[in-house]
């Protein structure tokens, strides 16, 4: 019944704006993954071992004031840091523009395919997307930042994230775009779009048959981006000379908050970003690292797929009194990554071979949960190991 209500006021709201003759793809934008956010809540909710994951943004329970559990913190961290990219956020008076306005020379642009720099508006940081151009998130620091320019500046914060800059997807070298891919389904869903939707004609003798069941992006990607040990802190004290080098940190709110409030002494609020009004406490991130040259296999969906540990989480809550009421509660998980970092040459065999964390198991230092996916069998880890392949790898190599 909430979710009725919530798509008939998502209806009412697009009146005598873009609905008025779109009203199929209003229908469907009520729908899609990017306004329910459906996937993103519902991985996030299970990462924190919550029974009743499976939730939207109609069916969030409202957060309280004063979270006694760990279900009270996950809406609230949800609700207030993490849901800031929801597209009533980014165009309350028109959700339609904020994929399809493009705001230039001051003037309104409606675009039928969005722009990339549209995309990457929501899409950067920690997720796919920015690493299509190359571009790794720095860890958190006010210290650390690019190096200088030429001009001896520092360069352009994108979407207000400072990046490493990488190796490129070769696609997005080629002039590719996000839409030149996901091109048909945004509006409702993400169409599956596979390597071989356009490279059908792939040579056997490069790709053996004891490959047949690696994905192409396990091989084919240069990078991935990985966090380790997501700390999520909500604090309502106001103690923010513990986190004033949290200055650059990827949150446009906090970055604009935290100085101002060291300096005149403002009390801990921040916005929920669904009612649009401000709540006691802030929510401080941090990660224990960022890198790029680890990666992991699992087994998903009958193929060797690339994860990543992106909900391997501590969650912490302080009240007003100063009191730690949950207590660094671990959760976490490793989930299946699609890096977009395509170059044509393949990773070498040892990057897989000789990989002593790439099979999950092994990894006994990072003790999340695969939320996703499972590790790879012992038969599996034998032949990625065994005398044979190696004979097998270097023949085909010598040919």
């Amino acid at each position: 019944m909430k979710s009725l209500f919530i798509l008939l006021l998502s209806l009412f709201a697009f009146a005598n704006t873009c609905a008025t003759c779109h009203k199929k793809e209003a229908i469907k934008c009520s729908h899609s993954l990017h306004f329910t956010h459906q996937k993103e809540i519902s991985l996030t909710l299970k990462a924190f071992d919550i029974k009743d994951y499976n939730k939207s943004i109609s069916t969030l329970p409202k957060p309280k004031s004063n979270p006694s559990s760990k279900e009270d913190l996950a809406y609230d961290l949800l609700e207030r840091k993490c849901l800031r990219c929801h597209i009533d956020v980014i165009s309350p008076k028109n959700r339609c523009l904020a994929c399809h306005n493009s705001h230039l020379n001051k003037n309104d642009s409606f675009r039928a395919r969005p722009t990339q720099k549209k995309c990457l508006t929501c899409h950067n940081g920690n997720f796919i997307g920015v690493d299509f151009l190359g571009l790794f998130p720095h860890d958190f620091d006010k210290s650390y930042r690019s190096p200088l320019d030429k001009r001896g500046f520092y360069p352009k914060r994108l979407g207000g994230i400072d990046y490493h800059h990488l190796i490129k997807d070769i696609h997005a070298k080629k002039g590719f775009t996000c839409i030149s891919c996901h091109n048909n389904k945004i509006s409702s869903n993400w169409e599956q779009i596979s390597c071989i939707s356009c490279h059908q004609k792939i040579s056997a003798k490069n790709h053996p048959s004891y490959h047949k069941k690696i994905s192409c992006i396990a091989c084919h990607s240069a990078w991935q981006t990985n966090s380790y040990k997501s700390i999520l802190l909500r604090s309502d004290i106001a103690n923010y000379n513990d986190f004033k080098r949290l200055f650059v940190s990827e949150d446009p709110y906090l970055e604009r908050f935290l100085p101002l409030a060291i300096k005149k002494k403002l009390p801990p609020v921040m916005p929920n970003y669904l009612d649009k009004k401000l709540y006691k406490g802030i929510w401080y991130q941090g990660y224990l690292f960022r890198r790029w040259e680890h990666f992991f296999l699992i087994n998903f969906q009958n193929k060797i797929e690339l994860a990543r540990p992106l909900l391997d989480f501590e969650l912490t809550y302080i009240n007003d009194k100063n009191q730690t009421i949950i207590d660094a509660q671990n959760f976490g998980g490793f989930v299946v990554t699609k890096p977009h970092t395509i170059i044509k040459e393949a990773k070498s065999c040892e990057m897989c071979h000789e990989n002593d964390i790439a099979s999950l198991p092994k990894a006994k230092i990072f003790k999340g949960a695969l939320i996703e996916g499972s590790p790879l069998t012992k038969e599996q880890e034998k032949k990625l190991h065994s005398l044979k392949y190696k004979f097998l790898r270097a023949k085909d190599f010598f040919k």
